[in-house]
């Protein structure tokens, strides 16, 4: 594929919304995007069938990739059936900020650490470039969107939609793994900058202490 536009994504801070279902009301952490992965193992009929030419979709090195990188609180990672082009696949489509890029022929382990450092380098650089790697294997599935003042059924969240967006949206949240918990009866806590942050499980509270920065 011929890159011809950088990819332009805005900053986006931590933060949650509160999101009602079946009669409570939950707080949810904003994330920046999120990787859908095609892989055989959750029912698609292509992606990681070596009998149809594709090589296996090793789910447990995206895993790896995903909590190595500590991404949980900017990307989330789905394992999903199939994505749709099926002629190209091994298939993968990434979401940030508005933006979907598609993946194709991710058919060598190889890929996948270069699809999670151009994750990270749009995190930081939001007009970063694919890695030279990768641009064989990025294209543009999706007709451009119409923008959201010519569409009459655009809704902007916390603008009249009924959710509430918290901007310090940490506050009683685990950072690590983004699970509401109850200060008052919270087991493991931490202080960081004058702020404390609670935690689900012990295992948490480790991951925050080794590196704060990671998850704020």
């Amino acid at each position: 594929m011929e890159i011809t536009d950088k990819v332009v994504l805005s900053a986006s801070p931590i933060r949650t919304v509160k999101v009602s279902a079946r009669d409570e009301v939950f707080r949810i952490v904003q994330l920046q995007g999120n990787l859908f992965v095609c892989s055989k193992a959750h029912g698609n009929c292509c992606c990681g069938w070596s009998e149809k030419g594709r090589a296996p979709v090793k789910v447990d090195i995206y895993q790896q990739e995903w909590e190595r990188r500590r991404l949980r609180n900017k990307l989330h990672l789905s394992f999903t059936s199939c994505l749709g082009p099926c002629a190209v696949g091994n298939s993968a489509l990434l979401q940030l900020v508005g933006r979907s890029i598609w993946f194709n022929d991710l058919n060598d382990d190889k890929f996948i650490p270069l699809i999670f450092d151009y994750v990270e380098a749009l995190l930081k650089d939001h007009q970063a470039l694919p890695p030279p790697e990768l641009l064989e294997h990025i294209y543009e599935r999706y007709l451009p969107s119409p923008t959201a003042s010519s569409n009459p059924t655009a809704l902007s969240v916390g603008d009249g939609t009924g959710n509430e967006v918290e901007e310090s949206g940490l506050e009683g949240i685990d950072p690590v793994c983004l699970m509401e918990v109850d200060p008052a009866t919270a087991r493991w806590k931490s202080e960081y900058e004058g702020r404390t942050f609670y935690f689900c499980a012990k295992s948490c509270k480790k991951e925050f202490d080794s590196d704060p920065l990671a998850y704020l």
